[in-house]
């Protein structure tokens, strides 16, 4: 029997396509590396020892072309194939909040597409269709979008673009009004296939319906940007004056947050679920200062738009 490495050096030639001397070369497009190890059966390193197939996705024999085909042995030397990925140079990428998922959950980037990116709240429902939840200036562009405009995911901030990332269109929301007082900012997408959407808060995990906090209640949110924070209401009726980019808004019977270590809430979080330890949603996240968190009741705003939480 050939030794490892030996069996090793061919699949280099004959799977990598470096030239070994009198082999031809060809290669694999699936194989990213190869190298001696232990052989794994379900998931556990055995004794034996075993020539290494590392592959970018590991596919059903009966899917691979003839030509890809990664034989059992080499020359006697037993083959081991392992899924890898593609190996890089350890590259910054972003969390998970601010990426393309599917299906799209609560916490993670979305926005109009003439918007930098806010966060998907949660799934609501209709007469019996579900619809994306957020923000009337995460969805709607501060009263500027109209019906049918599409909603990115991952928002545009995030890198989400038109021609790929489009998850649903907008389908109606609570205009903040200038001249009076507002209790909502908040926003309906509907998403093009219900597949693509998920009722699960990232982090969290799914609702177990709605109720109204009360003072020093401890709370918890996932966002775009902070992603999953933990904090106390320390207001539940207050009214406050808001910038938008649009001008300054009032709002009435507001919840106000503070966050147990840190923040519980930046730029992006716009749009988080409230969330009550016991697992109810209590609020919807809008806006802030370096200090505190403001956030529409959730009653309010399934009310202004007719919806039930999913």
């Amino acid at each position: 029997m050939t030794s490892p490495e030996d069996a090793k050096a061919i699949c280099e030639c004959q799977l990598l396509g470096l030239e070994r001397e009198g082999m031809e070369t060809s290669s694999n497009p699936n194989v990213v590396g190869v190298g001696i190890g232990r052989k794994i059966v379900r998931g556990i390193a055995t004794s034996d020892i075993a020539l290494k197939v590392y592959v970018k996705q590991k596919i059903h024999p009966l899917l691979v072309r003839d030509e890809q085909v990664i034989p059992d042995e080499v020359e006697g030397v037993p083959t081991d194939v392992e899924e890898a990925g593609e190996f890089s140079i350890w590259r910054p990428i972003p969390p998970i909040y601010q990426r393309k998922v599917r299906p799209a959950m609560g916490g993670i980037s979305i926005g109009h597409y003439a918007i930098t990116a806010g966060t998907l709240a949660c799934l609501v429902r209709d007469a019996g269709e579900t619809f994306i939840l957020s923000n009337n200036h995460v969805l709607a562009n501060e009263n500027r979008g109209a019906e049918g405009d599409p909603i990115l995911q991952p928002g545009r901030f995030d890198g989400g673009k038109t021609d790929r990332d489009v998850i649903g269109r907008l389908d109606t929301f609570v205009a903040v009004d200038p001249a009076g007082t507002n209790l909502v900012d908040g926003a309906l997408a509907k998403p093009f296939d219900d597949r693509d959407v998920t009722p699960d808060i990232l982090g969290i995990g799914r609702l177990r319906g709605t109720k109204e906090a009360v003072l020093d209640e401890k709370v918890m949110k996932s966002g775009r940007t902070t992603r999953k924070t933990e904090g106390t209401v320390m207001d539940v009726s207050a009214t406050l004056r808001v910038g938008y980019q649009t001008g300054s808004y009032v709002f009435t019977d507001q919840m106000i947050i503070k966050g147990e270590r840190g923040a519980f809430s930046a730029g992006g979080d716009s749009g988080s679920t409230i969330v009550a330890y016991d697992g109810n949603a209590v609020g919807l996240l809008f806006a802030g200062s370096p200090f505190f968190t403001i956030a529409n009741k959730m009653s309010h705003v399934e009310k202004a738009l007719d919806v039930q939480i999913v």
